[in-house]
């Protein structure tokens, strides 16, 4: 990035947004490996929502933007999420070396795969998807992006740091899964936004030299890494549950039990 673009937040936030577009984009256009594709989609559409949440108090226009990329990322979810748990009965497997979990896995690579097949039928190569990242690509190049201020930014570093702050003691008083997933929310939005940050003001991210907030960019990642991570084996655990036909689910689900327990973030109250 040269020096111009560094003293304009906005011309980098709207490059940084471009790129996001792209990789959506093509991700989506991919013919091979789609489940692999979908899941980089997804990622792209969460770190664009990010970085959209931290100008849209600047730029009316953002927040219908915004909820058509809610939609679309709402309507992969289901596609990832059944890529993910195919991942991780892999993983387990791995770890358990027994060959019982080869079971679990065709009967989750089966879902997945007519998942995708069905979710094609309705959209063949995701072309209408493609459109919607088209349309809101061309959205965000019609913003003014020069009236960021650096101000917008540290507003809405405080605001998301303050939403962490509230969901961690929700989910500390409570450990649901509902609260939870809205602590993992939080954590994956603030860690994507001070990345953002990094490439658009890095003296607000702190990212400039500055070793406390490197430790903290770090601990932000983990901790979302952690939480995704138990997440994904209840989403697993709730599949197998009620799978028909699988032998050895006892065995299977008190694996998962202790991986749970032994990732567990806050302990439920007695």
């Amino acid at each position: 990035m040269n020096s111009d673009s560094a003293c304009q937040p906005g011309t980098a936030a709207q490059a940084l947004a471009r790129r996001e577009c792209r990789i959506i984009a093509r991700a989506l256009a991919r013919k091979r490996n789609v489940h692999a594709a979908v899941h980089s989609a997804r990622k792209a559409i969460r770190r664009l929502r990010s970085l959209l949440a931290l100008v849209k108090h600047r730029f009316d226009e953002v927040a219908p933007i915004d909820r058509r990329l809610q939609k679309l990322g709402d309507g992969l979810s289901a596609l990832r999420d059944a890529h993910v748990t195919v991942d991780v009965a892999q993983a387990l497997a791995a770890r358990d070396g027994t060959g019982r979990w080869q079971p679990a896995i065709d009967f989750l690579v089966e879902r997945r795969d007519r998942s995708m097949a069905r979710a094609l039928a309705a959209d063949p190569g995701f072309r209408r998807r493609q459109a919607i990242v088209e349309r809101v690509a061309a959205d965000l190049e019609a913003l003014d992006w020069r009236r960021l201020k650096r101000s917008d930014l540290r507003a809405a570093l405080r605001l998301g740091q303050a939403r962490l702050a509230k969901a961690e003691k929700r989910a500390r008083q409570d450990p649901s899964p509902q609260n939870l997933h809205r602590f993992r929310r939080r954590v994956r939005r603030l860690r994507m936004q001070r990345d953002a940050l990094g490439v658009i003001a890095p003296e607000i991210a702190g990212t400039s030299g500055k070793p406390a907030a490197d430790k903290q960019a770090k601990a932000l990642r983990k901790l979302s890494d952690r939480l995704g991570w138990l997440q994904d084996l209840r989403s697993v655990r709730n599949l197998l549950r009620r799978a028909p036909g699988i032998p050895d689910r006892g065995a299977l689900l008190l694996q998962l039990h202790r991986e749970m327990e032994s990732n567990a973030m806050f302990a439920p109250h007695r």
